[in-house]
C-alpha cells in the first residue's frame, strides 16, 4: 500500500475508519484522525501509535461545518495532507415496523454523509490545487447504487456522495 506522509481520517471510531486508520499507520507517516467518541478515538490513535505513526486527533460533529472546514483549513495553512478519506457517515432506518425514518435522523443523516464530505473538499482542495497534488477518497457504498428499502435516506446520501466523487473527478482530470 502505497502511504502517503500525512493522512486525515473523518470517522476513525467507527469500523472503516478505524481499520483504515491502523492500515496508513507506520513510522514516518502522520495521521489525524477524527471521530465524535473520545474513548473510541482514544484507543485507535494508541494502536496507531504502537505501529510508529504520529497522530493527532480532533473530536467533533462535523455537522457543525464551521469547526470542520476551520480545522481542515488550519491544517492546510501549515501542512501538506497526502491523503484525505472523507469517511464519517450515519445510517437511518425506516424502523422494525416500517413506520418510517424520522425526519430529524433523515436531516442530521443528509448533514453528515453528504453536507460535511462536501465541505471537507471544499476546505481542502484549494491547497491541493495550488500545490498540483494531494489524493482525496470519498466514502460511499454499494447502496448508492441501487436503493435499498430499509434504508432510502441513506442510499440516497451515498448516491450524492458517489455523484459528487464522478463529478470532481472529471473536473480536476
Amino acid at each position: 500500500m502505497s502511504i502517503g506522509r500525512r493522512v486525515l481520517i473523518t470517522g476513525a471510531t467507527g469500523a472503516i475508519g478505524g481499520a483504515l486508520a491502523e492500515a496508513y499507520a507506520a513510522p514516518g507517516v502522520e495521521l489525524h484522525l477524527h471521530g465524535r467518541n473520545q474513548v473510541k478515538l482514544a484507543a485507535v490513535a494508541e494502536r496507531c501509535a504502537e505501529l510508529g505513526a504520529t497522530v493527532l486527533t480532533q473530536r467533533f460533529d462535523v455537522r457543525d461545518t464551521s469547526a470542520l472546514r476551520a480545522w481542515l483549513e488550519d491544517i492546510c495553512a501549515t501542512q501538506a495532507l497526502d491523503l484525505v478519506i472523507v469517511n464519517a457517515g450515519m445510517n437511518t432506518d425506516i424502523g422494525q415496523a416500517g413506520e418510517g425514518e424520522s425526519w430529524d435522523e433523515v436531516e442530521a443523516l443528509l448533514d453528515i454523509n453528504l453536507k460535511a464530505s462536501m465541505a471537507m473538499v471544499h476546505a481542502v482542495l484549494p491547497a491541493m490545487r495550488q500545490r498540483g497534488s494531494g489524493q482525496i477518497a470519498l466514502v460511499s457504498s454499494l447502496a448508492g447504487y441501487f436503493g435499498l428499502p430499509v434504508t432510502p435516506a441513506y442510499c440516497a446520501s451515498k448516491a450524492g456522495v458517489k455523484a459528487y466523487g464522478e463529478a470532481l473527478r472529471g473536473w480536476l482530470a
